[in-house]
């Protein structure tokens, strides 16, 4: 597939984009920068300790025990494209909506649209998710001991673990950029 059909079929950002995430302080970060970040999670020695590590590592394990099958490398879901910016695989993207039986929500919404995919909803609520969450995902499994051995995120179907982890990782992002 050559590279102007993957990226129209990709989801790709710019330094250009950002999010301000939510704390008393104002941070940014770039996607690029948060990319960036969790590539570097194959090599880094020293990572940033959860404060509950000890719940991180148990949801792990219950996600080691439920399947191994459905799993996936950085480099499958992070391509480099020519111009040094990283590439989100989309079927991979598809793979986490179908095995979590979640929507992908692959533009941000304006306004005021639904309260359903709120933060002030209970996880069990929720019927779809963002890209923010599933590298929040990643970034929390990347921290875990099961991916210091095997360098494998897996995907699961229960998804009270995932935004269970996606809520650590969103943590750890947080005290990155502070």
């Amino acid at each position: 597939m050559n590279e102007k059909r993957f990226l129209k079929h990709s989801f790709s950002f710019t330094e250009k984009i950002s999010f301000n995430f939510i704390s008393l302080k104002v941070f940014k970060m770039t996607i690029q920068e948060y990319l960036d970040k969790i590539e570097v999670l194959q090599n880094e020695k020293n990572k940033i300790v959860y404060s509950d590590n000890a719940d991180l590592e148990l949801y792990i394990q219950k996600i080691k025990n439920e399947t191994t099958e459905l799993s996936f490398t950085l480099t499958e879901i992070f391509q480099k494209s020519n111009s040094k910016m990283t590439i989100i695989n989309k079927d991979v993207l598809k793979r986490f909506s179908n095995h979590l039986g979640l929507f992908f929500l692959d533009e941000q919404e304006s306004g005021n649209v639904c309260f359903a995919n709120s933060d002030e909803v209970r996880s069990e609520y929720k019927q779809s998710f963002k890209l923010i969450d599933v590298l929040d995902y990643i970034y929390a499994f990347g921290h875990s001991t099961a991916f210091e051995e095997s360098q494998k995120i897996i995907i699961i179907s229960e998804t009270d673990l995932f935004w269970k982890l996606a809520k650590i990782g969103s943590s750890l992002r947080e005290r990155t950029i502070r």
